[in-house]
C-alpha cells in the first residue's frame, strides 16, 4: 500500500472532554418539492423554532431552483455564519460541501434523504427530533474531503459498474421507487456490464493496470447505507482509500457481492486496495463516475488527460455525536 502520514489510532474522546462548540447562527436549507420535505414539513418548522428558543439564530431556506442551496451556503460562508444545515440526504450534503470546503461554517444534518449514508455512518439519529439534538449536544470536528477534477465528495465515488446504475437510474422512471429502483437496475446492470481495462497512477508512483467492473474511492466506509468496500478509510486521515474490484464471471460477482454485503474477510480475494493522497485514473473509453450517489460525468478516453482523484485534508468542519464510530476517525495526528 501507499502510505502517507504516520499517525497514531487512539480511542476517541467524548464531546465532554472536548471544547464545545456553541454556534450562534444558522441557515437550515431545504427543498420544498421534495417528497421528504413535504412529508416532513411540520416537524422541520418545529426544529427551526426549537433551536431559536434554544438560543440560536436560525433561518429556514427553501430551494426554489437547481443550484439554490449551493448559493445559500455560498451566501452562508460570506456572512460568516456558524453552521450550514442540509435538510435531506446525501446529495443536498454533498451540493452543500462544495461551498463550505475550505472555511469555517459548519455541516449540520437533519437527514431526510432515501438512505442518509453519512447520518448512518456517523451515528446521527433519522428521526427528526433526535437529529437536531445532536445539532446542540454535539461536537465540531474538522475531517477531510475527496475531490474529483473540481468535485469535492465526502463519502465515495465511484467508476464503473455502480456508477452506471446511478446514472441509467437518474434517467429512468426507476428513481421514483427509491432504493427498490437502485436494486432493479443494479440487477440489470450486473448481468449485463462487461467491465473496463483501467490504469491507475497511485501518488504518482504505483501502476496497475487491471480490467475492473468497478472502482470505489472512499473518504468514509459505508457505501448505500450497508456494504463496505473501502472498509478501512478514515474521514480524518489525509488519505483516500481504493478498492478495485477485478472483472469475475457472473458467478464470482454475486459471491463477491455477497462477501461484501456480509463484511467478510473473504472479500479480499475479490479486490485490490490500496490508500493515497491522488490517484489518476485512465480508461480506453468513457465510463460512468459518481459521487456521494449522484452521477458525474465519465473518465477521459485514451489518449486525453487522467481523471485525477485526491485528498483535500481538513477540508471541512462537521456536527457529529458526542460519541463517534472510533474505526471511522484517527484521533490524534503526528507527522
Amino acid at each position: 500500500m501507499t502510505q502517507g502520514k504516520t499517525y497514531m489510532q487512539q480511542p476517541l474522546q467524548s464531546a465532554s472532554s472536548k471544547k464545545k462548540f456553541q454556534p450562534t447562527s444558522a441557515v437550515l436549507i431545504a427543498n420544498p418539492t421534495s417528497g421528504s420535505y413535504v412529508n416532513n414539513k411540520k416537524q422541520v418548522d418545529e426544529t427551526v423554532q426549537f433551536l431559536q428558543t434554544q438560543g440560536w439564530d436560525a433561518h429556514l431556506r427553501l430551494t426554489q431552483q437547481q443550484g439554490d442551496a449551493g448559493r445559500f451556503a455560498h451566501e452562508a460562508v460570506k456572512q460568516n455564519i456558524d453552521v450550514v444545515v442540509a435538510i435531506g440526504g446525501d446529495g443536498t450534503i454533498n451540493e452543500v460541501i462544495q461551498e463550505l470546503a475550505g472555511s469555517e461554517t459548519a455541516l449540520g444534518i437533519l437527514p431526510n434523504g432515501t438512505v442518509n449514508v453519512w447520518a448512518r455512518e456517523v451515528g446521527i439519529p433519522l428521526e427528526n427530533g433526535a437529529a437536531r439534538e445532536i445539532l446542540l449536544q454535539g461536537q465540531r470536528r474538522r475531517i477531510d474531503l475527496g475531490k474529483v477534477n473540481e468535485r469535492y465528495f465526502l463519502l465515495m465515488a465511484g467508476i464503473g459498474l455502480d456508477a452506471e446504475v446511478t446514472h441509467e437510474v437518474e434517467q429512468r422512471p426507476a428513481k421514483k421507487l427509491g432504493v427498490l429502483g437502485y436494486v432493479l437496475v443494479g440487477l440489470w446492470k450486473t448481468l449485463t456490464f462487461k467491465g473496463f481495462r483501467v490504469s491507475l497512477h497511485i501518488d504518482g508512483k504505483e501502476l496497475i493496470k487491471t480490467h475492473a467492473t468497478q472502482i470505489v474511492i472512499g473518504n468514509t466506509q459505508l457505501y448505500g447505507g450497508a456494504i463496505k468496500y473501502t472498509w478501512q478509510a478514515k474521514c480524518n486521515d489525509g488519505l483516500l482509500d481504493v478498492c478495485i474490484a477485478r472483472s469475475q464471471s457472473l458467478i464470482n460477482t454475486v459471491l463477491m457481492g455477497i462477501d461484501v454485503l456480509l463484511h467478510r474477510r473473504q472479500r479480499r480475494q475479490w479486490v485490490r486496495y490500496e490508500t493515497c493522497q491522488e490517484v489518476e485514473i485512465r480508461t480506453r473509453h468513457a465510463i460512468a463516475i459518481q459521487v456521494d450517489g449522484d452521477p458525474l460525468g465519465f473518465t477521459s478516453e485514451r489518449g486525453a488527460p487522467p481523471t485525477i482523484f485526491k485528498i483535500a485534508p481538513q477540508a471541512l468542519n462537521v456536527i457529529v455525536p458526542e460519541e463517534v464510530p472510533a474505526c471511522l476517525f484517527i484521533d490524534e495526528v503526528t507527522e
